[in-house]
């Protein structure tokens, strides 16, 4: 694997845990819109100190690939930009908290909260 997958592979499990936090609650999602530089940082997400971080809570048609992803976040020097549908892709009311811890510490449980493109 190379440094870019690894760097991607960490990112991927940071920002697919943070969006099974906040869609699954809502004191989460209050603390994200709160302070989204301080919420990104504690998910594990790699911003840049000198960053802004800003919220994007718009619900694409359909499902956001990695490339759209990665380009919100990393595509504009000095500001981070969060993808954070309104509504998962998915219904979640459908997992467990089991499931939503599962993904939430990055465990594979076959459920894509976004497209692998």
């Amino acid at each position: 694997m190379s440094a870019e997958e690894t760097d991607f592979s960490e990112f991927d499990r940071a920002y697919q845990g943070l969006l099974a936090k906040v869609w699954g609650d809502d004191a989460a999602l209050a603390a994200l819109l709160a302070d989204p530089k301080q919420f990104a940082v504690e998910a594990g997400l790699p911003v840049d100190p000198a960053a802004t971080v800003t919220v994007d809570r718009s619900q694409p048609e359909e499902l956001l690939t990695r490339t759209e992803i990665l380009q919100a976040f990393h595509g504009t020097p000095g500001t981070h930009v969060l993808r954070v549908p309104e509504h998962a892709p998915i219904d979640l009311s459908e997992l467990t908290d089991e499931d939503l811890e599962l993904i939430a510490a990055g465990i594979n449980v076959n459920i894509n909260l976004y497209q692998a493109k």
